[in-house]
């Protein structure tokens, strides 16, 4: 990434009312997952995946609602305090939006001894990840068992 590139993405970042933790890996990941190329025509960041072009503003702000932990002050669902590591802004909207007692009752991380009680945002289903299993509560685990079986769970676990 030239310096030019990296100067017209954090304008225009800022520009948009986001402040990235890593402006390169966000381009990097657009370009990686989305095949979307940024480059600088007259010193203004401009998004071309093919032949199209997008609006810049329109494609950062989609690009935030899907990955607000990449942002400062963003916060997306939180289940555990961790998520937020090294993001004071989003640790201040946090409690600012649902006060200090919810902030002390998450869990530090999805290991400590509280955080079998989170609920997460996963729906059961019998494509999930190992990891995601071992996220559900007891009854939802017990409901998934029910409908797919003992072969559908062990399915489950094996995925990485």
């Amino acid at each position: 990434m030239t310096s030019e590139l990296f100067t017209a993405a954090e304008r225009t970042f800022h520009a948009a009312g986001l402040k990235p933790k890593d402006p390169t890996a966000v381009l990097a990941k657009l370009e990686n997952e989305f095949h979307v190329t940024a480059l600088v025509e007259g010193g203004v960041l401009t998004l071309k995946q093919g032949d199209t072009v997008f609006s810049t503003g329109t494609m950062l702000q989609a690009y935030c609602a899907k990955y607000p932990r990449e942002f400062y002050g963003q916060a997306g669902s939180v289940n555990y305090k961790s998520d937020l590591k090294g993001d004071i802004a989003a640790k201040q909207k946090f409690i600012t939006d649902f006060g200090f007692d919810a902030w002390n009752a998450l869990p530090f991380d999805e290991k400590s001894p509280t955080a079998q009680h989170v609920v997460t945002g996963a729906i059961p289903h019998a494509g999930m990840r190992r990891s995601e299993y071992l996220r559900l509560s007891l009854s939802e685990k017990s409901q998934l068992s029910g409908e797919i079986g003992a072969c559908g769970i062990d399915a489950i676990l094996s995925r990485r």
